[in-house]
């Protein structure tokens, strides 16, 4: 993948691609060591931690770096007479994640994920708003290209795809300006459901295929999310759902109709943009304990650890806080630390950091600079919730959603203040987006029902919520 980055005076260029997502963490630390870095620039191979900036060019990453295999789903029914190959697409901001469907039958054929080629202008929607007034074209082929490249990997004819996405990746896909989010209030240029073509959209390898987008509700709550609700509606009438990524959608659905709203997380939820931050694929650290000796860790596929993703991150900060290494307000300290501990407390890239875990590739921590981040992102979430809470009630059920989900910790949730005290146990359900999109490939049914849920939800404007402003104080401390 070739792609234009600017890196300032004082990085490398391997800081600014790890904190974009789009180069695989730790390692060596950016050390020179390990050579796992290796970039092209100009033609010619470099480690990425030895390009020290000021740089501004085209460089050239392994597209091979990104590819990880996906959520397993179930079959999906079929209630119209279809053949050949569809796909189910869930757009995010950070991470892109398809489902393979035999039309004929609905069977569940296999699923992948990659990183949204478009992270090079910018870890969240409000950067790349704001980058595109002089790089639209770039950005939108950036975005075509994940779709080029995620769908090819199938390697068979696909002949209908269903996109579902937050409004600001579903502009950029359909060619729609995006400089309608800009600044409140927002007006979406597109809200109706749209049904096009690859050839339409420019999507190399899709030119025969059928592509429906289902319709965006309001401001930054996206079509994402009322698949999210689509899958939910079908099991459950009165429950909260957060979708925790880049854009944070969230809900509460009782008695027929919803609330729903959206606060910017960054992209601390997907574990990207952290100093050992890597998304929630094979080697990945998902869950961190203290077996009363020693602080342990599991990875996921039970490998070497090559990062922390976002559940890893949550379950250390709690386990630090419980120490009493990370205060209330999330500063890191180094007094009347356990000897066990202080050890592992040093300074990294001039902050105060945890080391979980060092050898002589990799080095995996969490730095002053990572709790902050995670800090702003959950008490978003946390306030949001509250408002909602405030507004129709607390739900009898709580989900959540996308990977971030799947590997959470409950009592790290509550430890953390992520969710109101006064809400259910959350419980996991995997990426709810792409199994709602996965619903929408295989019925007009549910085609239908989306645009009812649409008229059924509305959206609470959070900036200019006193309300929300006193929930995210509250939600600022752990």
């Amino acid at each position: 993948m070739r792609i234009y980055v600017e890196v300032p005076e004082g990085k490398t260029l391997y800081q600014v691609l790890r904190e974009k997502g789009l180069l695989k963490s730790a390692y060596c630390g950016g050390r020179g060591i390990c050579g796992k870095c290796t970039v092209k620039v100009e033609g010619k191979e470099e480690l990425a931690c030895l390009l020290w900036g000021p740089f501004k060019g085209h460089v050239e990453v392994k597209d091979g770096e990104f590819l990880t295999t996906g959520e397993r789903l179930g079959d999906i029914p079929v209630d119209s007479k279809k053949s050949g190959f569809g796909v189910a697409l869930d757009l995010g901001t950070t991470g892109v994640e398809a489902a393979l469907f035999d039309l004929s039958s609905g069977k569940f054929l296999g699923s992948l994920k990659t990183v949204n080629f478009q992270c090079s202008f910018g870890a969240d929607v409000v950067t790349r708003i704001e980058l595109a007034r002089e790089n639209y074209s770039e950005e939108r082929k950036l975005l075509i290209k994940t779709v080029s490249f995620l769908i090819s990997q199938f390697n068979v004819p696909v002949s209908e795809v269903v996109v579902v996405s937050n409004p600001v990746m579903h502009h950029f896909l359909l060619g729609a300006p995006v400089s309608c989010f800009e600044r409140f209030p927002f007006r979406l240029e597109v809200t109706e459901e749209v049904y096009t073509t690859g050839r339409e959209l420019e999507i190399e390898g899709l030119e025969e295929a059928t592509v429906y987008l289902p319709p965006p509700l309001k401001n930054f709550v996206g079509s994402d999310f009322l698949a999210n609700l689509l899958f939910l509606t079908e099991l459950h009438d009165d429950f909260a759902v957060s979708d925790l990524g880049t854009n944070a959608e969230m809900g509460i659905w009782k008695n027929g109709k919803a609330l729903a709203t959206s606060v910017p997380a960054g992209p601390a939820f997907e574990g990207v943009g952290l100093f050992s931050g890597m998304r929630a694929v094979e080697g990945a650290v998902y869950k961190v304990f203290f077996d009363g000796r020693e602080i342990r860790f599991l990875t996921i596929g039970n490998v070497k650890p090559q990062g922390l993703c976002a559940t890893g991150y949550i379950d250390l900060i709690t386990l630090l806080k419980s120490f009493g290494i990370v205060s209330s307000q999330g500063s890191i300290v180094k007094d009347k630390v356990p000897p066990l501990f202080k050890r592992r407390i040093r300074e990294i890239e001039g902050e105060l950091s945890f080391v979980l875990y060092e050898d002589s590739e990799t080095l995996i921590a969490l730095t002053q600079s990572d709790v902050r981040k995670f800090l702003l992102a959950k008490g978003a979430v946390f306030a949001a919730l509250k408002v909602l809470s405030g507004k129709i009630g607390n739900p009898r059920e709580y989900f959540l959603s996308g990977a971030f989900g799947t590997h959470v910790n409950k009592r790290s949730i509550r430890a953390l203040k992520l969710i109101p005290n006064s809400f259910p146990e959350p419980k996991a359900l995997g990426n709810l987006a792409l199994k709602g999109a996965s619903l929408l490939l295989g019925s007009l049914k549910m085609r239908n029902k989306i645009n009812e849920i649409k008229e059924k939800t509305e959206v609470v404007e959070l900036a200019t919520s006193k309300e929300f402003e006193r929930a995210y104080l509250e939600g600022l401390e752990i």
